[in-house]
């Protein structure tokens, strides 16, 4: 008797746990989609090429996560992003030399910038120099 209710008592934990855990990941909101071509450092961390989703959860509305099949990216956003001319979804970035370096995402009605860390040798080259190119690439943004 003491073994059915032991195993009842585990069944019903893990039950719990898992709806927990499914409830949690259906507050997941999905913000869009994007393909990166080349690798791209975002904050302090290199992307590989690939498909990546945006999310941003229920729990956490200053919290960004860009997930792809090799890599996450937990990215820390201001709490107001509105941005009445953003219309359409892109990920901005800028090229300095092989190199690619998000800058800034857009999303209607969402902007938010990223530092691009350089070092000061870099910064001081950089200030001589004409603009670095950049790359504007498309979001596709989830319609709900």
């Amino acid at each position: 008797m003491r073994y059915l209710s032991k195993v009842f008592v585990v069944t019903i934990g893990l039950l719990a746990i898992g709806a927990l855990s499914s409830s949690a990941r259906a507050d997941d909101s999905l913000v869009g989609k994007f393909k990166l071509s080349h690798p791209a450092k975002w904050n302090n961390t290199v992307l590989p090429a690939g498909d990546y989703t945006l999310f941003r959860t229920a729990a956490n509305r200053n919290m960004l996560f860009v997930r792809g099949a090799k890599q996450t990216l937990y990215v820390t956003i201001a709490s107001k992003l509105d941005c009445r001319t953003c219309q359409s979804g892109s990920l901005n970035l800028v090229l300095q030399g092989d190199n690619r370096f998000v800058t800034s995402l857009n999303l209607p009605g969402f902007h938010v910038d990223f530092k691009v860390r350089q070092s000061p040798a870099d910064t001081r080259e950089e200030l001589g120099k004409i603009p670095a190119p950049s790359e504007q690439l498309a979001v596709q943004v989830d319609p709900n």
